[in-house]
């Protein structure tokens, strides 16, 4: 799979960060330890043998700290292994009469975070000699854990935990300092570590409990715990998210082909074709964990089984698709998890590895659907068929089911075509749920009439669908010129099928049913009982045709220059005589403005022959889809 996830310069920055501090830090606690002045008293082994537990109890911190950053458990054994030799050489300086060497036998390091029992640990084993003391082969093996155990608690006011060291031993000396809550902030997508403000309440066994700070979920939290050492443990209340899907049982009971494309983001939304699915209950945004750990289990008629999904990164505020996540990365506010649902799925299990040690399921990167070729311009999931014109400089796509075809054209400003001066960019081809397609449309001198925009187009195929989805985004800056738009046209699509058409159209709704309206021409936001248009198709008989259909917010989204033309100008064109329809937020008054615009359009285009249409004549088809999208609730368990 091409154009993966690569690690950040910021993580970089980061790692080095901890490499500098934490280095200055454990070489201080050496040279000033207590031992220094118990020299005396100590024989040298005993002397070296603490120093050695020290430095593996540092080591420990270390690897966590690269660990929490960059989620590469390789990169991180790396680092600390490196981290482990250089405190080696300053145990040796610090007595040279000595003449110490040491030979690392073994070093283990091991985390298992983000449950309710997580813990660290590492195990040493150097064989070291005191050549300036006479004193050769000399083996010493150690060990240092830091545990953690979240209690059940019923109160809303405090969390409840124990923590324990070495072989178990009841960890009874930290203070509110030691403790810190993961806490999300939704207004820019990062999560930050809280302290507690009040001093906790320690038992002699180990148990905390801890003043659960404002804006923290006091039954599903994350915990960091970090002893005088330098080890940490992010541990967690919960260890899976649960995500019960409520269907309209009237309306999805017969229908056939009913897959929704899911995009799960790092802030607990659910997204389709752009809109966030109705939650019953409070977001739960995902822990920073390494991606590598994460699974995705669905209940499928009644049977609880691990389904494929993949994790995607983006930028721009989930505008600009950049590829497959990383495996060894940590999931961000730029990563979205996606997953396919219809109606025989009740619920769904995000679910966790807590291990270090862990290995990617491979339902997250196997190919079972696609057979793609990219060079050629063809994207297939069994199902449909796109093929993709990129000769000179077009960009336009052909769909075909059957034989039933179609092709869409895109971003039109008072009547010019957008060209396109580089090659589309197949960020995902052949993926585990869906492919990625995006492309810049450009304008020959620019758009007319039109200054300062930008245009940007993503297409992604699902699997196991009969439709292909878009996002298109038009970002107008400031302009001191000003713009005149009489005709903006963002999709049109079209069949060059012989025989006659017939159109479908929603014409609002009564009782939870489209009206249907059989007519070609504009079909506008006209009135206030009568605006709705989520869908249209074309058909040359009862199984064969194709359309487009969009949520709620696409539709607001199709009359969003209404009010900068001060008239009713955005509207869904249809013509049964030209086998076309073509998305038109600019058709019937011009929208002219100077100032700055980011717009963005989502929907699908439906293709059919012999599958489910958009609209059938008994009143089922994929527009439920649209107007009648799952609702969901998300709970957190163990």
């Amino acid at each position: 799979m091409n154009c993966r996830g690569q690690f950040s310069l910021i993580a970089a920055l980061l790692v080095a960060v901890i490499l500098i501090s934490t280095v200055i830090v454990t070489y201080s606690v050496i040279r000033n330890s207590p031992v220094q002045e118990q020299a005396q008293i100590l024989s040298a082994i005993d002397e070296t043998n603490f120093a050695l537990k020290q430095i593996l109890g540092f080591t420990i911190g270390y690897y966590g700290s690269v660990l929490q950053v960059t989620g590469n458990s390789s990169y991180a054994r790396a680092l600390a292994t490196n981290y482990l030799h250089s405190g080696l050489v300053n145990i040796a300086n610090m007595h040279p009469e000595w003449g110490t060497s040491f030979n690392v036998s073994s070093l283990d390091l091991t985390t298992y975070w983000f449950t309710n029992s997580s813990y660290s640990t590492g195990n040493l084993a150097v064989n070291y000699s005191l050549n300036g003391l006479g004193m050769y082969g000399i083996t010493y093996t150690t060990s240092c854990r830091l545990a953690v155990q979240i209690e059940n608690t019923t109160s809303s006011e405090y969390t409840q935990l124990v923590v324990t060291r070495d072989e178990g031993e009841p960890f009874i000396n930290l203070g509110r300092q030691n403790f810190k809550f993961y806490r999300y902030h939704h207004t820019n997508s990062t999560w930050e570590l809280v302290t507690p403000s009040t001093e906790p309440i320690a038992f002699a066994n180990g148990t905390y409990l801890i003043e659960t700070p404002q804006g923290i979920d006091p039954y599903s939290y994350l915990l960091q715990v970090e002893d005088p050492r330098g080890i940490i443990v992010v541990a967690s209340s919960f260890s899976q998210y649960t995500i019960t899907f409520t269907w309209n049982s009237t309306l999805y009971s017969q229908l056939q082909d009913a897959t929704v494309m899911v995009e799960l983001l790092q802030n607990g939304t659910l997204r389709w074709l752009g809109q966030n699915l109705q939650l019953t209950t409070q977001a739960k945004p995902i822990p920073p964990m390494p991606v590598k750990a994460i699974h995705v289990n669905q209940t499928i008629n009644g049977v609880n089984q691990e389904v494929p999904f993949q994790i995607e990164d983006w930028t721009l505020n989930y505008q600009i698709p950049l590829g497959l996540t990383n495996n060894a990365s940590v999931f961000h506010s730029k990563t979205m998890l996606v997953f396919l649902a219809n109606p025989n799925v009740s619920k769904i299990t995000i679910w966790w590895n807590g291990s270090d040690a862990t290995t990617q399921t491979p339902y997250a990167y196997t190919n079972r659907y696609f057979t793609d070729n990219p060079s050629n311009g063809v994207l297939t999931n069994g199902r449909i068929t796109l093929n993709i014109d990129a000769s000179g400089n077009n960009f336009m796509v052909k769909s075909i089911v059957g034989k039933s075809q179609n092709t869409a054209r895109f971003m039109r400003i008072n009547n010019e075509w957008s060209i396109y001066g580089a090659d589309p960019a197949y960020c995902i081809y052949n993926g585990i749920v869906r492919d990625i397609v995006h492309a810049e449309a450009e304008w020959s001198g620019g758009a007319d009439d039109c200054p300062n925009v930008y245009a940007h187009i993503v297409i992604t195929l699902p699997a196991n669908a009969t439709y292909y989805t878009y996002q298109f985004r038009l970002m107008f800056l400031n302009s001191q010129q000003k713009r005149n738009i009489t005709d903006l046209c963002p999709i049109s699509i079209t069949t060059s099928s012989s025989g006659t058409f017939s159109a479908r159209t929603e014409n609002g709704t009564t009782s939870g049913y489209p009206i249907v309206s059989s007519a070609s021409g504009l079909f506008y936001n006209f009135s206030s009982s009568f605006w709705q248009h989520h869908w249209s198709q074309l058909n040359s008989s009862t199984t064969k045709g194709f359309g487009i259909m969009f949520t709620d917010d696409a539709n607001n989204m199709l009359y969003r220059f209404d009010s900068i033309a001060n008239n009713n100008t955005g509207a869904l064109k249809v013509s049964a005589s030209s086998k076309t329809i073509e998305l038109l937020p600019v058709a019937r008054g011009p929208a002219n403005f100077t100032y700055a615009l980011d717009v963005v359009w989502h929907g699908a285009v439906v293709t059919f022959d012999g599958t489910t249409p958009i609209y059938s004549s008994d009143g089922s088809g994929l527009w439920i889809l649209v107007e009648y999208p799952p609702i969901i609730t998300v709970t957190t368990e163990n």
